[in-house]
This record gives structure tokens, sequence and C-alpha cells, in this order.
């Protein structure tokens, strides 16, 4: 695979910037549809209910399409970027989801749950380096 550096190396953040904004989003109108089903416990009993009800819900189709599209631009992605590479930096959606479940489902993201995303990010960040060092053959310091 390419190495990544200059403009291929802005272009693959960009395709992963969007790429995790999709997911996000597409996450988000899944929960929405959940939501609008009105059935707060899905369980045995009432999962066909449950699954009529969110068949019938505008935002499940919205949120597949913009899942699909994801799909679509990870495989984009991996036809350029190795696997052990792209996942670790495909690491935003952790910092979107929390977001948009705040702006648009008024949820509450304590402070802990905040300091554990910046753990996963520098775990992710640490992980992305390490894969960037195998790549080149360099031992790590």
């Amino acid at each position: 695979m390419k190495k990544l550096t200059g403009i291929f190396l802005f272009k693959v953040l960009a395709i992963i910037a969007i790429k995790d904004t999709i997911e996000s989003f597409g996450d988000l109108f899944l929960k929405k549809g959940a939501l609008a089903t009105g059935i707060s416990n899905v369980v045995l009993s009432n999962m066909l209910e449950f699954a009529s009800r969110m068949i019938a819900s505008p935002w499940l189709w919205i949120g597949a399409v913009f899942l699909l599209a994801n799909f679509f631009l990870w495989i984009a992605l991996l036809s350029r970027v190795d696997l052990s590479v792209a996942f670790p930096m495909s690491s935003l959606t952790y910092i979107i989801v929390p977001i948009l479940a705040i702006t648009f489902l008024h949820e509450k993201v304590l402070l802990t749950r905040w300091a554990g995303i910046i753990f996963i990010i520098a775990g992710i960040s640490l992980t992305s380096r390490s894969a960037g060092n195998a790549a080149e053959g360099k031992n790590e310091p």
C-alpha cells in the first residue's frame, strides 16, 4: 500500500472524517427510529411489534442510507490504505456520536465518559503510530 504522506495523507484523513461523520449520523437516525417505536424495552414477546414499527419508521431508512454510504466509503478507503492503519484512524465517531446525542437526543454525557473517550483516542493514537512505524520497518523508541 501507499505510504501515508503529504496530499495522500490529507485525502485519507478527509475521507475518514467524512466517513465517520456519515456513520455517526446513521447511528443517530437508527436511535431516533428506535425511540419513535415507543417501545423502550425490547424483549422476545414484543420483538415482532418493535420490528414492524422500526420498518415503518422513516428514521430507520434514513439511517440505513447513511450507513450504506459509510460502507462504500469504508471499502474505498480500504482499497487504498492498510486495514491496520485505517481502522485505528477511524475513531472520530467516539467524539461525534456523544456530541450528536447531546445535541439531538438531549442525552447527558458525564465527565467520566468524556475522560474515557480521551483515553480511547489516546490509545488509538498510540496504535496508529505503532502501525506506521511497523510499516516503515522502524523499531519503537
